[in-house]
This record gives C-alpha cells, sequence and structure tokens, in this order.
C-alpha cells in the first residue's frame, strides 16, 4: 500500500455508545455564538457537570471513563469548556477536549479550538489496494462494503478557529445572540426568518481555522483477503486552513423551525511542512424550515430540508490508477455516518465529488414524564422529540449533472431528540440495503456551524 495513500483511508469505530456518551457528557451550543436561556435564569449564571461511564462494543471491549463540562459566567456566557478520556480492556484509549466561543475582549472576534489523540487497537479503514481490478475501488459508490482494510492506529487533531459576526442583521449591536426559553421551546422573539436578507434579518460569520492531523496504521489486515497482519507502520499527515461563510436566517439556530441556513465552504491543505499532499475542497451546504405549528398531540411540529454538495477541485488521477490532491474523508467529499446517509458506516463513501438530500419531519409531543423522573431530571430535559426522517445521496468521480440524480443512494430513519441544558442531543436510527446504524450526537443535523 502506497504510504501517502494512508490518510485517504477512513476510520470506523462502531461508535454508538461512545457518541451516546459524548451527547449526555457534553451538551454545548456548536451552532453560534448563542447564550439559551431557561424562564428565570441569569446570563452570568455558570453551568458545570460531570459523569463517569462505562460502554461495550466489539471493536473496544468494555470501557470506563469520564467527561466534564463548563459553560456560562458573566465574562464569557457564550463560551464552553468541555473534555473527556476513556481507557478499554483491549488496550484502546482516547482523551479530547475544547474550548468554544471565546470572545476577544469586547470585539466581533470569537476562538475555538479542539484537540483529540486516540490509540485503537480494532481500527476500519474503507479504502486499500484494488484485491479484484474489476470491482469498483474502496468507498466509491459502487463499492463492496466488504472492502477495508483495518488495524492499529493512532491519531493527533488540532483545530483552532478564528470568527467574525458581521455587524449587520440581527446581530449588528451585539455579536452575541440571547435566546429566552420556556420548556425548551423559544419564547423571545425569533433572530432571523423575517425575510432573507443579511443586511436586517438573521446572522452572518466569517471564519478561517487552522487544522492538523496525524494518523499511523500498523498490523494491519485487508478484509477482503483474511491475509495475515501485515507488520508494517505506515503514517502520514495533513495540515491546512479552512474558510467559511455562513448565513443563518433561522428563528433559533439550537432547534430552527423557520427560516433557512446557508454556508459555503473552502478546505486546503497546501503541501507544507510533512502535509502528504496538497489538495483543496468546495462546499456547499443549504437548509429550509417550516413551523407547522402545535396540535393537541404536539408542542411543535416543524419540517426540516437539507441540500449538500462537495467536490475536490484539483483530484487527479493518473495513468497508473493512482489518485493525488486527495483529501482525506473528513475533509472531503464523502458521506455515510451521523451526519449525513445515516444507515451506513462514518464516511463509508468517498470521492472527487459528492451530493446529498435530505428531510426531516419533526415533531415535539405534548406529554414529557422525563424532566421529573430520578437522575434523568439532572440533566434539565426540557423536552424529546420524534423525527422519522429520509436522505438520498451518492459520491462520484466526476462533477457533472449524473451526480445529482443517477445512481443514488436512499436510506431512511427515525430519531429521537432531546433538549438538555438547553443544547440539543439526538439519537438516531436508519436503514438502507447495506444495513442499519444507530447513532448519538449534540445539535440537530444540518446546524453544527463550519461543519
Amino acid at each position: 500500500m502506497n504510504k501517502n495513500n494512508l490518510l485517504s483511508l477512513h476510520s470506523y469505530i462502531r461508535p454508538v455508545p461512545l457518541l451516546l456518551v459524548f451527547s449526555i457528557i457534553f451538551p454545548v451550543q456548536l451552532s453560534a455564538q448563542v447564550v439559551a436561556l431557561d424562564r428565570g435564569q441569569t446570563i452570568e449564571e455558570k453551568r458545570n457537570g460531570w459523569l463517569p461511564y462505562m460502554f461495550a462494543t466489539e471493536s473496544l471491549g468494555t470501557a470506563i471513563g469520564a467527561g466534564a463540562f463548563s459553560s456560562g459566567g458573566k465574562r464569557q456566557p457564550q463560551s464552553t469548556l468541555f473534555g473527556t478520556a476513556f481507557i478499554t480492556s483491549n488496550e484502546s484509549a482516547l482523551i479530547s477536549g475544547a474550548w468554544n466561543n471565546y470572545q476577544l475582549g469586547k470585539s466581533r472576534f470569537f476562538i475555538d479550538s479542539f484537540f483529540l489523540v486516540d490509540h485503537f487497537t480494532d481500527q476500519r479503514f474503507y479504502a486499500g489496494p484494488d484485491i479484484d481490478p474489476n470491482n469498483p475501488r474502496a468507498g466509491t459508490n459502487n463499492s463492496n462494503p466488504d472492502a477495508y482494510v483495518s488495524g492499529v492506529s493512532n491519531e493527533l487533531t488540532f483545530t483552532a478557529t478564528l470568527k467574525y459576526r458581521l455587524p449587520i442583521g440581527s446581530i449588528k449591536d451585539d455579536p452575541v445572540s440571547t435566546y429566552r426559553l420556556y420548556q425548551g421551546l423559544l419564547e423571545s422573539g425569533p433572530k432571523g426568518s423575517s425575510s432573507w436578507n443579511p443586511m436586517t434579518s438573521g446572522q452572518t460569520t466569517v471564519a478561517a481555522k487552522f487544522f492538523y492531523t496525524y494518523r499511523d496504521l500498523s498490523d494491519f489486515v485487508f478484509n477482503e483477503t483474511q491475509s495475515d497482519p501485515v507488520e508494517e507502520q505506515l503514517f502520514a499527515k495533513t495540515n491546512g486552513l479552512e474558510f467559511w461563510l455562513e448565513y443563518d436566517n433561522t428563528d433559533f439556530p439550537l432547534n430552527p423551525t423557520s427560516g433557512s441556513r446557508q454556508l459555503l465552504k473552502v478546505t486546503s491543505d497546501f503541501g507544507w511542512g510533512e502535509s502528504r499532499d496538497s489538495w483543496a475542497n468546495l462546499e456547499a451546504d443549504f437548509s429550509k424550515y417550516y413551523n407547522l405549528g402545535d396540535s393537541d398531540w404536539f408542542r411543535q411540529k416543524s419540517l426540516a430540508f437539507n441540500f449538500w454538495t462537495s467536490n475536490t477541485a484539483d483530484w487527479e488521477v493518473t495513468a497508473e490508477g493512482d489518485i493525488n490532491h486527495q483529501p482525506p474523508p473528513n475533509y472531503g467529499s464523502s458521506l455515510g455516518g451521523y451526519d449525513r446517509m445515516r444507515a451506513y458506516p462514518s464516511n463509508r463513501f468517498n470521492d472527487k465529488s459528492a451530493v446529498y438530500y435530505s428531510a426531516e419531519l419533526r415533531l415535539i409531543p405534548q406529554t414529557q414524564p422525563l424532566r421529573d423522573l430520578p437522575v434523568l431530571n439532572y440533566f434539565e430535559i426540557d423536552w424529546w422529540q420524534i423525527v422519522p426522517f429520509i436522505e438520498v445521496g451518492r459520491v462520484g468521480d466526476t462533477y457533472d449533472s449524473d451526480l445529482f440524480f443517477k445512481d443514488l443512494k436512499v436510506d431512511g430513519g427515525i430519531g429521537l431528540r432531546f433538549m438538555t441544558f438547553r443544547a440539543v442531543v439526538r439519537l438516531d436510527w436508519a436503514v438502507s440495503d447495506e444495513g442499519s446504524s444507530v447513532w448519538a450526537m449534540i445539535s440537530q443535523p444540518f446546524s453544527r456551524q463550519g461543519n
């Protein structure tokens, strides 16, 4: 295997219980510079929490760990600090943390930072050599789902983001948006959705993010051939910059019910330092929301639609079939995982380009038995939500009209969402022709800023 292709491999660790733990421990407001306050709550109030946890998966064995978060406060009411660490019975381990939405003085500039260090003894990557040249390349749209490589892997990732909130629209006078809630639903007036005009409505943000990832793989096995482990260690690095522009014209970014959101993003590795390759990827993300009101059965009903597309501009296939200027799947055109094509493993599909369509019906029942139950009342659950959804998408080796309409993958499912500590966490189950997956994660789909 070419060492330069390591970061094009995709990691998949069957992360259902782990992500559920993250969702409970880290109810952070990831969408924007937002402060969501319950009726009677003050902006100076600081919120802290921690939780020990245990889970078990096929690839990790039994794991024990702990996580904690701290948010709010008089000086930085919109910022959040969180972290977690765990060890497992198969000698895997992880430590991760972030500090989000730190405001520089009284300016319109905000900083996010994130780090992740892990060691996994059974890591899966959807890539590798062509075992049968007559079959599609691993990870492509019609590839064999059993075409993957697994082995021992280490990763180090660090990102730092500088964001600027433009002095227009609803944040003309204050870059921090404050929302007043009652039992998890918006009580104060919306900051957007009244009209599509960035000068008078909604919130506009521009940002630049530096990223760095190191990844290695050793003692790896090709699943299709069931070969003996290869005792070679491969490693690669990627680093670069991501630039994005977001116009959020929704009523409430953490749980939108009306308005729209647009995001344009350019991500590039310039080949600096020990980077494995240079590449540039372009993305566009559009969401639209419709409020369907309430009823005898539901406190709130809404429709959510999303369209996303991605293309690696300098992607090049050589005469020998090697790929130059290929971004790692987490940075390029990929589908599968907790946000897009949720029935498939994370980054199950990856190629030069991708397209994705989705629709969700979000229903919050009138009945709410969770708020006063022992143990659960610690998490301040304001509401729960039932969400049937459908998704359509594909990846391709060219960016043309066929990408948008032909040979599309389809999945569907149902989700459970919860408003806890004034943030949304979710548990989604989806099924496709390749099987089913369950994902738990922070925030509504289509809502993470810069992602």
